[in-house]
Parts: structure tokens; sequence; C-alpha cells
């Protein structure tokens, strides 16, 4: 493989990595650094701001940071992660999302979710696109069940599919529980991950990716969100 090809490749899948589910929907929400994004929008007017960071077995540790707005019948968002490379220079990476949901039954939602990616101190700064559909259900109050399906598009090099199921059990007013199967940097994955609501508008979550099959590695992760509802 030569070294012009090699470089956008892996910008490419440096960046794919940190395109994760960014938006916070409402009570049985996916959301936070959880990879099964859910199909449901913020309420209108209402922001959301998300923080977290990543700990990759054997690897460095990535900052990832982050807002969502309710803007008319989509959710907008930006958000930046930083990362050093063992030995090697930092890279920033910016992430645009569109994201829109419909509920078509009651308890049942369906939308779509696409999140170009760029590279700050790399020429050219595009580094990729992900898109995928997204799915919604809740079967009964405190339970949600999320399914996602979709690719990542990087410059130079072959798509990947991405995707995966979700559930998701709000076990109490303060704690909620999510259990993941996805596919992601060509890579199963099984998470399993807890959330405590401190107050109205804040929450605390971690969780535990474990690699199953694929080169990329088992991770652990700590996120801090904040609400900004319409008042």
């Amino acid at each position: 493989m030569s070294e012009k090809y090699e470089k956008p490749r892996l910008a490419g899948l440096l960046a794919v990595a940190l395109a994760t589910a960014l938006a916070a929907g409402a009570a049985q929400a996916a959301g936070g650094h959880h990879d099964v994004d859910d199909a449901n929008l913020l309420a209108r007017g209402e922001c959301t701001q998300e923080s977290w960071l990543v700990y990759p077995s054997g690897g460095s540790p990535r900052l990832h940071a982050g807002v969502n707005c309710r803007v008319g019948p989509v959710e907008l968002g930006l958000a930046g992660e930083h990362l050093r490379p063992g030995g090697q220079p930092s890279e920033t990476f910016w992430v645009l999302e569109a994201k829109w949901a419909r509920e078509l039954a009651e308890g049942f939602s369906v939308g779509l979710d696409v999140q170009p990616v760029f590279q700050a101190n790399a020429r050219p700064h595009y580094a990729g696109l992900t898109a995928y559909a997204i799915a919604s259900w809740t079967p009964r109050p405190g339970l949600a069940l999320h399914a996602n399906y979709g690719r990542d598009f990087i410059p130079g090099a072959a798509g990947q599919a991405r995707g995966g199921v979700a559930a998701e059990w709000q076990a109490s007013q303060r704690w909620s529980f999510v259990a993941e199967r996805y596919r992601d940097q060509a890579t199963q994955f099984g998470r399993a991950g807890a959330r405590w609501a401190g107050g109205r508008a804040w929450s605390v979550d971690f969780s535990r990716a474990q690699r199953l099959a694929g080169p990329a590695p088992s991770k652990w992760t700590v996120g801090l969100s904040f609400d900004f509802p319409d008042d």
C-alpha cells in the first residue's frame, strides 16, 4: 500500500471513530456516548451539551465535547474530538450532525442521521461521512428498543457498514441502563452502560464496550450531559 493512499485512509478511520451518536433525545433515549442512536428528537427550542472521555485498551484517551439543538423539524449538532495517538502529533476532528425523526405509530419512530467529519490539522479537511437509518420502539413505559443501520464513507477507501441494536431500561427516576450489540470500525462490540441523573438537567453515564471480533480495541467511557430546556 502506498503512503499516499495509507495516510487518508488512516485519517478517515480516525474520523469515523468519533462519529458516534451525538444526539440526546427525550427520556428513554440512548444518546450520550452510546453507538446505537435513538429515533427521538429534542423538544423544539431545547439544547443539550455532552462531553465524554474514551479510554481504549492499550491506546490513548479521546476527549469529546458537543452541543445539539432542535431547530424546526430537525436536530442539529456540532462536536469536537481531540486525541493524541501514542508518540504522534495531536489530532482534532469536528463533526456536524443533522438528525430527523418521525413517529409512525404510538411508541414507534423512524428517522435518518447524517454526520460529516472534518480534521482540523490536515488537508484536505474533509475526512468522511457517516449516514444511517434509525428506529425506536417503546413497547412499555420504562423500556425502549433501538436499531440503526448505515455506512461510513471514507475518502480514498471502501465504505464500511455500521449499525446495531440496543435496549434501554429506566429502572428508577435516577437510574437507567443500556445494553448494545453493534458494528463500528469493522469491529463487532458488545456494550453495557448505566446513567445516573443527578438533577433535573444533568446526568453522568459510563460504559464498557467489549470487542467481540475485529481490529478495534475494547474501551471504557465516562460522560457528563447537561440539558437546556426552552423555559
